[in-house]
């Protein structure tokens, strides 16, 4: 009985999936009614992406989600330890305070981040 419930305790754990995208580093300022956005992310995909989006995911002092906004960071295939760099001028939404990072390729299929925050908008 010992042997079978050990067994069945084993495979009910499940490992976690790697991250595709890590956040390496990421800034936002508010500039004249818009949020300026830098940073950097590392693709650490196991299979190679087409294209890469950063989704950024402005929240309230509750927070909720206010807005989303992204960017096409890369263009073409995007493989594992490949670094890309981001800086953008997006509306600024008022009430957001912070903001978390999300992913998705080319093709708009989510990619799983980490290091994805939330981060404070200065």
């Amino acid at each position: 009985m010992v042997i079978l419930s050990l067994c069945f305790a084993a495979t009910g754990q499940r490992k976690k999936k790697p991250a595709d995208v890590e956040v390496v580093e990421t800034r936002a300022r508010r500039v004249e009614g818009k949020i300026t956005l830098d940073g950097r992310v590392r693709f650490t995909g196991e299979r190679p992406a087409r294209g890469l989006v950063v989704v950024f995911d402005f929240l309230s002092p509750e927070h909720e989600v206010v807005t989303s906004q992204k960017t096409q960071v890369a263009d073409g295939v995007v493989r594992a330890g490949q670094e890309a760099s981001y800086q953008t001028v997006l509306v600024d939404p008022v009430r957001a305070v912070t903001y978390q990072v999300r992913a998705s390729d080319g093709e708009d299929r989510e990619l799983r981040v980490s290091n994805a925050g939330p981060y404070p908008i200065e």
